[in-house]
């Protein structure tokens, strides 16, 4: 199936379903698979179907084409701190960070004091107390720890897309990488100008 549905072209913003009507085909099986697309064309036009919420890796890697402000992008970064699991932060296509990143570099990143809040409050809130901040050096430290990850891997994105030359595909997809890489650092700076500690 996959060879023919993916000679259709992608575009996330089409509400797509596929099901399969039994018994209703000429084969022996008798089983046909219906597209319906939430989009109506004129005779010509060129007709399209979501593959699914897509971020650019994966049309990449799995259908070799990358879309430029792909509202389903996301981008994910892992980071390696020394004694700990690397922690993945994840930039979606609106800028924001995965609160599960957040969340977890508060810990890390609290002093004695601020452990000592969040151990009192733990008891009765359990590890959800992290999705909110601990404090704002806390916050301002997990924030700008962040925002300079995510400026070092859009710097890298943008030097990959230099030299990536004539390679098209590989250009864009580090071209929008970098786009939302930047994009969550706007939104980071724009939230948190005020912060001080």
């Amino acid at each position: 199936m996959s060879p023919v549905l993916d000679m259709i072209n992608h575009d996330s913003s089409v509400p797509t379903k596929a099901r399969i009507n039994k018994d209703k085909g000429f084969s022996e099986f008798g089983d046909v698979l219906c597209l319906e697309s939430g989009r109506s064309y004129a005779k010509g036009d060129e007709c399209f179907i979501s593959y699914g919420n897509l971020n650019n890796l994966d049309t990449l890697v799995d259908y070799g084409f990358v879309t430029k402000g792909n509202p389903c992008n996301c981008e994910s970064i892992n980071v390696q701190m020394i004694g700990r699991e690397p922690t993945s932060i994840t930039v979606y296509a609106d800028g924001s960070v995965d609160n599960g990143a957040k969340a977890n570099l508060r810990y890390v990143m609290a002093n004695e004091e601020e452990l000592e809040i969040f151990s009192s409050i733990e008891k009765g809130a359990g590890l959800g107390v992290l999705t909110k901040p601990l404090s704002d050096r806390n916050e301002l430290d997990v924030q700008s720890f962040i925002a300079s990850t995510l400026d070092e891997a859009a710097y890298d994105a943008r030097e990959g897309a230099t030299a990536a030359g004539e390679d098209t595909l590989v250009k864009v997809y580090l071209e929008e990488r970098a786009k939302l890489l930047d994009l969550g650092i706007q939104r980071i700076k724009a939230k948190y100008k005020d912060l001080e500690y």
